[in-house]
């Protein structure tokens, strides 16, 4: 062989022999001894083996010779102690010869004895055709008979072989356990240690033993490492976070073999107190939506939760009518922190909206307090008078399926707050289509759609009504901020609600109820005016009684009479109007003059434009631009000549032809100007002069021309118009301004729609 490969085989052996040492020492790992065995000259373990086609050898059999158990002196042996052995096997042909680089793979029959040096199990021969493993039982308590295996192969021949050996159980000892204080802090750690040997107490390393406390944390099990000596860290908390106190019992064992002690932990002290829930918000007393609410704080020591600690929790902020622990009370509480350190209260909201402040205070050191924060309780239902009902546009081109436009809800209570969110509202239309048909608050609103489609009502008008569960408006007369039925007087009843389609104010059967009734029978009293008197005392007696008008046009109607009862709750309601239009044909009214004819005379013209077909008493849908011409169709080019005079006979006079009718113009002949009058045809004369000016004759001033200004209305219909009732002709009046006009000249007035529709209406000028 080489000498470079007998140098590079040396080198790897060199490498396998420091790893066997480092395996045997410390930790978990299984000690063992090297024997002499020599890897030179040989394709063991060094990775060559049967790759190497220049060093392998003819045979014709394979098989194990002088399969044994040797101890760290390279004796032979039959039992195993604790310090473990090798099992070696040579693997030679049929001429006894050995064989290098055979694979060897060794098992054992059952557990407690490993086998180390190899991950794989296997290893291959060296030059002496030697293959061998270390063997350790991997406790003291270890004993019995065990087999080992060894299966050889080599270039497809195979070879078997095993060995019996009996394992004898090794004797333990643990040596007192050494703390490195026996006094700990609350939540502090310390060192355990201890050391483990045989009988005549030589260390033994690589044992495991087991660890036990009764209170706190320690590792469960750990090897000795290679001076026998154990050391772990003892944490006095537990793993749930919880704080160790007083006597804590450490024990470390293994086999039959069991040492303990005692260490103190001090009692451990709060030093803290936080807020430790979420932020929320309640609403109010019969509000509908959330009664209570938890406030929760805890307590530590050193940032641990602290059990059993007193702690007082007081009102320091809240509504008057809030109470807290248990229905009604308001005083402070004593409680005690559970085994999270924590204390937990209820609280209940009264109708008065407003912040909550909680205060939990160590009774043992007053000092150490915290306070609960971003609890706050909502306003309360959404009272009688506190519903408004609008729309992104009331006015929409019925002619198509689809159109859209939002309806929007927006609720407070009484005292002018937000309902609770998710407060909901449900909505119904007499045609087209509502979606969703209902809608949850958030910061007291919310919105659907409606869209055109069938049914299309026959006056172009349809009623959406909305409603909500809520409160009637009453006068607090005890100043409580709540209802007290007796005491309290509602401003003015309601009972049950319908859609009020035809808009008469008055139920009719087959008009739409709303299904939650009353199934009451009480008269629905009047108190408007005691709430005018009361809210408005320095109003003029039309203005009280038009704000009572719109009271109960808005706010009890529509409202179905003898259906109500005496109490608070109630189904507030709020109708508006969608109207309809068809974009396709407008309608033009000639509203002035009255004469129905513009004369040359008429300054002012005043249009009204409306929807056509069923719904001619509408405007046409918002977004339609309307726009108002003139076309002059009077405007001339006069001229003007010297004709000689009828008298005096040498004179001359300028006339002029083709100007506009009845209209002064100026001419001027040289530098001298002359004013002439047109008659009826456009037709005039100057006064005779006697000698003919020089110069050429120009005009200076010609017939003027027809203009047109829109004074009032729209250039656009609105998103929101006027709706009027049933009866009122809700259309667009524009008002124009004409100026010098004449009789042939024409206003056109030309509508077109958003659809691009475009209509047009044109008034000669008489």
């Amino acid at each position: 062989m080489p000498y470079s490969q007998r140098t590079s085989k040396l080198f790897q052996f060199t490498i396998l022999a420091a790893a066997l040492s480092v395996a045997g020492c410390g930790g978990d790992s299984v000690d063992s001894v090297a024997l002499p065995f020599d890897n030179s000259e040989s394709g063991g373990q060094t990775g060559g083996g049967n790759n190497n086609s220049e060093d392998q050898q003819a045979i014709e059999a394979v098989n194990i010779n002088k399969s044994r158990l040797l101890n760290a002196d390279g004796n032979a042996i039959t039992t195993v102690s604790l310090d473990g052995a090798y099992y070696q096997i040579e693997v030679v042909d049929t001429n006894k010869s050995p064989i290098v680089g055979a694979k060897v793979s060794f098992s054992v029959d059952a557990e407690g004895v490993v086998l180390s040096q190899t991950t794989s199990g296997s290893t291959l021969t060296n030059s002496e055709g030697r293959a061998r493993i270390f063997l350790k039982p991997n406790a003291p308590k270890v004993s019995g008979a065990y087999t080992i295996s060894a299966n050889a192969s080599y270039r497809g021949d195979t070879a078997a072989d095993n060995l019996d050996f009996f394992v004898q159980a090794t004797n333990v000892t643990l040596s007192a356990l050494t703390m490195g204080t026996s006094l700990l802090p609350s939540g502090g750690q310390t060192t355990v240690s201890f050391k483990v040997s045989d009988i005549a107490g030589n260390p033994l390393s690589g044992i495991l033993t087991n660890l036990n406390s009764s209170c706190g944390q320690l590792p469960t099990q750990m090897s000795s490492d290679s001076d026998g000596v154990v050391e772990v860290v003892y944490k006095a908390i537990n793993s749930d976070n919880t704080l160790c106190s007083g006597n804590v019992h450490i024990s470390a064992s293994t086999g039959n073999t069991v040492q303990s002690t005692n260490i103190v932990v001090q009692t451990p002290e709060a030093n803290s107190i936080v807020f430790t829930s979420d932020s929320f918000r309640l609403g109010a007393k019969y509000s509908g939506s959330s009664a209570t609410g938890i406030v929760e704080f805890t307590v530590y020591s050193d940032n641990i939760p602290l059990a059993n600690q007193a702690v007082k929790l007081t009102l320091n902020r809240a509504p008057f009518d809030l109470t807290f622990g248990v229905l009604g009370n308001r005083y402070e509480i004593p409680v005690t922190t559970d085994e999270k350190g924590q204390v937990s209260i209820q609280i209940y909201p009264g109708v008065t909206p407003g912040p909550v402040e909680i205060k939990a205070t160590l009774i043992r050191d007053r000092s150490i307090n915290a306070l609960s924060k971003g609890i706050f309780i909502d306003s309360s239902r959404v009272t009688q008078n506190g519903l408004s009902l609008s729309m992104g546009s009331n006015i929409l081109d019925w002619s198509l399926d689809g159109k859209t436009t939002s309806v929007t809800a927006r609720m407070v209570d009484r005292n002018g707050n937000k309902v609770p969110d998710g407060t909901v509202v449900s909505f119904t239309a007499e045609g087209g289509k509502i979606l969703p048909s209902s809608c949850g608050t958030i910061d007291g609103e919310c919105s659907v759609e409606f869209s055109t489609q069938n049914p299309r009502p026959g006056d172009g008008r349809v009623t959406i009504l909305a409603i909500a569960e809520g409160e009637k408006t009453y006068i607090d007369k005890d100043q409580n901020n709540a209802w007290n039925e007796g005491v309290d007087t509602l401003v003015h009843n309601i009972g049950d609600t319908f859609r009020d389609d035809n808009e008469n104010g008055t139920f009719e059967i087959g008009e739409f109820t709303y299904p939650l009734t009353t199934q009451a029978n009480g008269q629905c009293e009047n108190n408007i005016r005691q709430f005018i008197n009361l809210k408005f005392p320095s109003l003029d007696e039309l203005k009280k009684q038009a704000f009572e008008r719109n009271f109960i046009s808005t706010f009890v109607s529509p409202n179905k009479p003898m259906t109500c009862n005496t109490g608070l709750s109630t189904v507030v309601r709020n109708e508006s109007i969608q109207l309809l239009s068809n974009g396709n044909n407008a309608r033009f009214t000639l509203l002035q003059p009255s004469s129905q004819i513009i004369t040359s005379a008429d300054k002012t013209v005043i249009v009204r434009i409306n929807s056509g077909g069923f719904y001619d008493l509408n405007p046409m849908p918002s977004g339609t631009t309307i726009s108002g011409t003139v076309v002059d169709k009077t405007k001339n080019n006069p001229v003007a000549t010297i004709i000689p005079a009828k008298s005096p006979a040498n004179g001359f006079v300028i006339k002029v032809t083709g100007a506009n009718s009845n209209n002064t113009i100026t001419v001027k002949k040289g530098d001298t100007a002359f004013t002439v009058d047109t008659d009826a045809q456009g037709n005039g004369e100057t006064s005779p002069f006697t000698v003919a000016p020089t110069g050429d004759i120009t005009v200076e001033q010609e017939s003027l021309t027809c203009t047109v200004e829109m004074v009032v209305g729209f250039e656009k219909v609105a998103d929101l118009v006027g709706t009027g009732k049933p009866s009122d002709n809700t259309g667009t009046i524009n008002t124009y301004k004409l100026e010098e006009c004449e009789a042939g000249d024409s206003l056109k007035v030309s509508v077109t729609s958003p659809n691009n529709e475009t209509t047009t209406r044109t008034y000669i000028i008489e």
